[in-house]
């Protein structure tokens, strides 16, 4: 009976320690997998807040392109194009350094297994505002070089408008000064108020005789005439108390008048009935 009883606890105390290994396995196994979860959770929460800062991130940078778009057409529309053009570039750049992030998350999340649906909605939002502003940027583009053609063309245009003024200018200034010339040899006159001794003298009139009026020669010494526009000459002081005109000029043309002292002026009434004989007028004075 002692025996039995023996052999009873004996069983007890294997089934007993049995359970115990058996418990402890089962806890150690219950860890480790907890330990792993917890480990895939930080990686999860890791690889989430680094896909919250990328995304954060395109999004400054689209800000940044809508704003320097606003600027960028401010600028090219008063014409300032070498800052539009730079502008391009730069938000060009900006496109395709955030096309290239979003295209590493998206290989980030694919690797995770990622399937939140919130997140590809927000990532294909992205990729498509980016792709509208490539596509708006090339044309753009391709709008500032037809206008920089458009004003190289204008400048071009305006360049040969502006030597076809030059030589019109100089033609024009060439027809002036030939008109100019022109006009005042019309209008020149020459005139000599002498004795009649100095006129004889220098062959310019012949001498009558007591009943013989003097003549005028036709040799004419034009050192000694003096020149003058005829629309400027009205008066021409004689200093003389006699005088005679010898060229031919038409009476009602003129005038003879004195002064307080009786010396004796030329006015010119009519300038061009005056002239309209000769352009050449000789006095005698005494």
């Amino acid at each position: 009976m002692k025996k039995l009883h023996i052999i009873t606890v004996s069983m007890l105390l294997a089934t007993a320690f049995t359970s115990c290994v058996v418990s402890s396995s089962k806890y150690e196994a219950l860890q480790a997998e907890r330990d792993s979860l917890a480990n895939v959770a930080a990686t999860v929460t890791t690889d989430f807040e680094s896909s919250l800062r990328t995304i954060n991130e395109i999004e400054m940078a689209l800000q940044t392109v809508r704003e320097a778009e606003g600027i960028m057409m401010m600028e090219n529309q008063e014409g300032n194009s070498s800052y539009a053009e730079a502008q391009i570039e730069a938000i060009d750049r900006t496109i395709q350094q955030n096309k290239a992030k979003i295209a590493e998350l998206e290989q980030q999340l694919a690797a995770a297994g990622s399937k939140s649906k919130e997140l590809n909605t927000t990532i294909n939002r992205l990729k498509n505002e980016l792709n509208e502003k490539d596509t708006y940027i090339n044309n753009l583009r391709e709008e500032l070089n037809i206008s920089k053609a458009q004003v190289a063309e204008l400048s071009e245009s305006v360049e040969i408008l502006n030597a076809n003024i030059d030589n019109l200018n100089v033609q024009n200034a060439k027809q002036q000064a030939t008109i100019s010339q022109q006009d005042a040899a019309l209008n020149t006159v020459y005139y000599i108020a002498a004795t009649a001794e100095k006129l004889a003298a220098n062959h310019m009139i012949n001498q009558g005789g007591l009943f013989t009026p003097d003549q005028v020669t036709g040799n004419i010494d034009m050192s000694m005439m003096t020149v003058a526009d005829k629309r400027d000459l009205k008066v021409l002081p004689l200093n003389s108390r006699k005088a005679k005109i010898l060229t031919n000029h038409p009476e009602s043309s003129y005038q003879l008048t004195k002064d307080d002292d009786k010396n004796l002026s030329l006015v010119i009434v009519d300038p061009n009935a005056f002239w309209s004989i000769s352009n050449y007028l000789i006095i005698s004075i005494k």
